[in-house]
């Protein structure tokens, strides 16, 4: 997997083939369904935002945005050939994106996901995200959301066991 930084052609490219269950929990939290203003408002999304692919191919968008201090909005979107790189992708939030937001001063990262987008759910419980809350009517046509919580404190004491465990294997 080749990972750089966000661009609008790739971002556009990722914004036009997307999944559908991407399409569907995107479009549902913004005003219309223009492609164009998407793409354009992903670019403005965060420092800590990325586009993966293969070759050169954009296959996933993936990133996180301040909303106000110590809080992040965690985001990722992709291709059908998103499975190709899933691994590689859970491997760059644990190894980098998940370090850099706590470094940055993270007290909570959050994600807010389509109810029926289960392969999402699933991706962020493995990122180690507790779902918080159900949230009825939250998208633009009454539909249901979840939100997905990290929190520091938990995010720090996961990673202190694990470290631990490597060490006493070690030894």
């Amino acid at each position: 997997m080749k990972l750089a930084k966000l661009n609008p052609v790739d971002v556009r490219y990722i914004v036009d083939r997307m999944r559908e269950r991407d399409r569907q929990e995107l479009f549902a939290l913004r005003w219309d369904d223009s492609a164009e203003d998407l793409a354009e408002a992903v670019m403005s999304w965060g420092e800590f935002s990325w586009v993966a692919g293969l070759g050169n191919e954009p296959i996933a968008a993936i990133g996180a945005t301040l909303i106000h201090p110590g809080n992040w909005q965690v985001w990722a979107f992709g291709t059908d050939r998103w499975p190709e790189i899933a691994l590689s992708l859970t491997r760059h939030v644990r190894r980098v994106m998940t370090p850099a937001l706590l470094e940055s001063g993270m007290l909570r990262s959050e994600c807010k996901t389509l109810d029926i987008h289960t392969n999402a759910h699933r991706w962020l419980e493995v990122l180690g995200a507790e779902k918080e809350s159900e949230n009825p009517n939250y998208g633009r046509n009454g539909e249901t959301f979840f939100t997905y919580v990290w929190l520091r404190d938990k995010l720090l004491s996961t990673i202190n066991t694990k470290q631990t465990a490597k060490a006493d294997k070690r030894r």
